[in-house]
């Protein structure tokens, strides 16, 4: 995911927090009524730059949103750096189109599924494209095949079903009651105008270090580790998968996730293996001065799993063996940190 932190919301919280409080009551829009449950998202939305309104003062309250409008809208959600490459990726997306280089960006950013040849920019976006268009621009597109795995919300959902799944346990989407997600309806420009600013504030959320737990609950998600003589399994630390496990398992389980605190590997986890491929001990937990240690070392060749969201390396302790380390990374770090943010987890302890 390596993209997902971004400097521009927190830029613009602090604007809003310097706004006067008459004019955080309002919209600027005609359309939007007084007290409508839409109103604060589609202000910060505006004042975000996320949105504008559909002209002479309106903002389009109850339309659908189409799929250009909120490819645009995610772009800037995410400020990713616009893409507008010389021959267009969709026959329907012409280069001098409004949305060309965010329709571009959304594929570079891998925001929407690469597979056909038409992106559909003027048709209503689906409740089900927001939520699948929502967690891949997360960076999830791997996790949601864990989601899928999980039994879902909903009744009447079948396509993308880890993808809405993965969106419904962070919050970001809701039901229509009954069990049903409606996962074919439109989505309307202030039901995007509402998840966009979820998503904003869950991210820009700030992640606490303590000291320690402080009489919290720890959440400690297990490393698989290599038993001598065992099949080797991968033993990446704190993997993202099981991260999410023991976070969703804990939100449905109805824990106040604010009381949570999220345990992380300050060192790494090394296996030793035989020329086989076969654990000649077990793993091990070491330091993180003996990781950076051996991460400066000469002959070591270093890795990242986007599927664990985990650092690795391998170097040559010997002629005949070959070692692993998997280890806390800035990058590894900064990934966990933000799916336990999504799940309202603001504080962590590196141990």
């Amino acid at each position: 995911m390596r993209k997902r932190l971004l400097t521009f919301v927190l830029a613009s919280l602090l604007l809003l927090a310097a706004m006067p409080a008459a004019a955080a009551a309002e919209t600027g829009y005609t359309d939007v009524p007084s007290g409508h449950w839409a109103e604060e998202s589609i202000r910060r939305a505006t004042d975000l730059g996320l949105f504008q309104g559909v002209g002479k003062g309106r903002f389009g309250l109850g339309r659908p949103i189409s799929r250009a409008a909120f490819a645009t809208a995610l772009c800037r959600l995410f400020d990713w750096e616009e893409v507008r490459p010389d021959r267009p990726s969709y026959a329907d997306v012409a280069k001098d189109s409004w949305y060309y280089a965010a329709v571009e960006t959304l594929l570079s950013n891998d925001a929407v599924a690469a597979s056909g040849h038409e992106f559909r920019p003027g048709e209503d976006l689906t409740r089900g494209e927001m939520a699948s268009m929502l967690v891949r621009g997360l960076g999830y597109t791997s996790l949601a095949g864990t989601a899928a795995s999980y039994g879902g919300p909903f009744t009447d959902v079948s396509v993308n079903r880890g993808f809405i799944t993965l969106a419904y346990d962070l919050g970001l989407v809701s039901g229509k009651g009954n069990g049903r997600f409606d996962p074919d309806g439109s989505a309307t420009r202030e039901q995007a105008a509402a998840v966009l600013i979820r998503v904003h504030d869950q991210l820009a959320a700030a992640s606490t270090p303590l000291a320690s737990a402080e009489g919290l609950r720890l959440i400690t998600p297990a490393t698989p580790t290599a038993r001598e003589g065992q099949e080797l399994p991968i033993t990446p630390l704190e993997p993202l998968p099981e991260l999410y496990a023991a976070l969703r398992r804990l939100k449905n389980n109805g824990e106040d996730m604010s009381q949570m605190v999220l345990r992380l590997t300050a060192g790494g986890m090394r296996t030793v293996t035989d020329a086989g491929g076969n654990p000649v001990a077990a793993s091990t937990l070491i330091s993180a001065k003996e990781v950076q240690e051996i991460l400066a070392r000469r002959d070591v060749n270093r890795y990242y799993s986007d599927q664990y969201e985990s650092a690795y390396c391998t170097y040559a302790p010997n002629a005949y063996q070959t070692a692993t380390v998997w280890y806390q990374s800035e990058e590894s770090m900064a990934a966990k940190l933000q799916l336990a943010r999504l799940f309202g987890v603001t504080r962590y302890i590196l141990a």
